[in-house]
């Protein structure tokens, strides 16, 4: 290992020398086909599912599949600066310690946490059913038989980009992206959903630059030379 370690560093000095004699615009070329064949080398350990070092990352636990409540419910709302609201839900789903589904009231789309919510409200007509039952307080729902990949639309290339500036190549995720590689990236805290409880997520490295980048990119540099010796 310390023999192959003592000539992929030979090789690296060796390219740099080459590096430096070309000219500007034959850096630029070979930079930007550096950060594309490194783009394509993360994008292909992504969906492998394992780390720069070739471990496999940590296995994804099992998430309940929601399915839609057969029923529409309506309910006070207490919101976080205390106001209480209603809350008319034609058709929702339980996700952890929350339940998602249109809320008629406030025409959308919301996110609302069980502990908040004060008791169930009658529909027109009708009786008022007390306080909030078990039935809206459990998730609803059968569990997954097949664990789904993970960070597929992250490793897209709208999402993980390259490219090259001056005399360096580059690889990383847009803005957009950025935040939810990085809580994965390091392994932070953050939250399941919006509104929902906090977990801390295991680490998950996505970008890495392994030996076998390093073999491939001075490869590259010697077949670049080869041809243009040979122009």
């Amino acid at each position: 290992m310390a023999d192959r370690a003592d000539e992929l560093l030979r090789l690296k000095e060796i390219a740099s020398a080459f590096l430096e004699q070309m000219s500007p615009a034959e850096q630029s070329k070979l930079l930007r086909r550096f950060a594309q064949d490194i783009r394509r080398s993360q994008q292909r350990r992504i969906a492998a599912q394992v780390a720069p070092d070739g471990v496999p990352w940590p296995k994804r636990k099992p998430r309940s599949q929601p399915t839609p409540a057969p029923r529409a419910v309506r309910f006070l709302y207490r919101k976080p600066n205390g106001e209480v609201r209603v809350a008319d839900l034609r058709s929702w789903v339980g996700r952890g310690g929350s339940i998602i589904g249109y809320d008629r009231e406030a025409e959308g789309i919301r996110t609302f946490r069980k502990d908040r919510m004060e008791r169930h409200l009658p529909p027109e007509g009708q009786a008022d059913p007390g306080a909030m039952s078990e039935g809206i307080r459990g998730a609803r729902g059968g569990v997954r038989r097949k664990v789904q990949k993970m960070f597929v639309k992250l490793a897209r290339p709208t999402n993980l980009t390259s490219g090259a500036v001056l005399d360096e190549a580059w690889v990383g995720f847009t803005a957009r992206a950025s935040r939810i590689a990085r809580i994965h990236h390091y392994g932070l805290r953050d939250r399941v959903t919006r509104d929902g409880p906090e977990t801390d997520y295991p680490q998950r490295e996505l970008l890495g630059f392994s030996q076998a980048d390093e073999e491939h990119l001075l490869a590259r540099l010697l077949e670049h030379v080869s041809q243009a010796v040979g122009r």
